[in-house]
């Protein structure tokens, strides 16, 4: 609610923050639809071209208390029985809300519900070429920002993620915090889902998982460890930490995208 002075009380202004930060952190598949930012209930609702479920959240002005949110998540063509299966799933994530957090919302919500979202497994398609020698698929990218990359096991968990899943690229720390990632598509959506489930400040996905047509086979064929096997000879990546823009864009420069961080307004174009 408005006061007299026509400032936002601090609890809407800390909900608006939240909501915003939400907002950031969707796919370009996601779409966040909000009610008029200046009245209680506030109505959010979350919803993906990917999936058929869409989160629904009610909030009224005993926020942040727990008792203040109520979220639904609803399929399109829910039977009674799927409902009240989603009712009690959603009733235990709740046990985890924490109303004395910076960001209760934005972190119950990151942690277990825009996951929901992410896509169903593609069926396995029938080979058609041999074991020992298979069709090379397109490399993917892609690009992420956030306000700060500080966390050491934040940073440790990236080097696993990203070497697990045989990813190419880099995470630059301190302010502000860049990670440029390169692999297979599905091992890309993969990472991003689980990257975008931990709690960030301002985590913005600049470009989901895109195809990278001019990628060298250097970059794409797993770094270190490809020839012992690893990863059924798609090897451990190769993933770096640097810590400053100019490095990060340097690291672009040499494989021909420096513009991904210039466009952006980080560090200096050419010329």
């Amino acid at each position: 609610m408005t006061t007299s002075t026509g400032l936002k009380s601090p609890r809407l202004q800390a909900l608006d923050s939240e909501i915003e930060l939400l907002t950031s952190s969707l796919l370009p598949t996601e779409t966040l639809t909000s009610s008029p930012r200046d009245q209680w209930p506030r109505f959010v609702v979350i919803a993906s071209t990917e999936s058929q479920l869409a989160v629904h959240v009610r909030v009224d002005g005993q926020y942040p208390h727990q008792s203040a949110v109520k979220i639904d998540v609803k399929g399109a063509s829910d039977g009674r029985e799927e409902a009240e299966g989603w009712k009690e799933w959603v009733k235990e994530r709740m046990e985890e809300w924490d109303g004395d957090t910076e960001y209760p919302l934005y972190q119950i919500m990151s942690t277990h519900f825009l996951p929901l979202f992410a896509p169903s497994s593609p069926s396995p398609q029938p080979e058609t070429t041999s074991p020992t020698n298979p069709q090379p698929s397109v490399p993917h990218h892609v690009l992420l920002t956030s306000h700060h990359l500080l966390a050491p096991s934040k940073r440790k968990d990236l080097q696993t993620l990203s070497s697990q899943l045989s990813l190419v690229g880099f995470a630059k720390t301190g302010h502000p915090g860049i990670i440029y990632a390169i692999g297979g598509r599905d091992d890309l959506v993969e990472w991003l889902r689980e990257v975008k489930s931990w709690q960030w400040l301002a985590l913005k996905v600049r470009f989901a998982p895109e195809p990278l047509p001019d990628a060298t086979a250097q970059e794409v064929e797993g770094g270190r460890g490809s020839e012992q096997g690893a990863r059924g000879g798609k090897g451990r990546g190769e993933w770096i930490e640097v810590e400053k823009i100019g490095e990060a864009i340097e690291w672009l420069r040499k494989r021909g995208r420096e513009r991904l961080l210039t466009d952006l307004g980080m560090g200096s174009g050419p010329g």
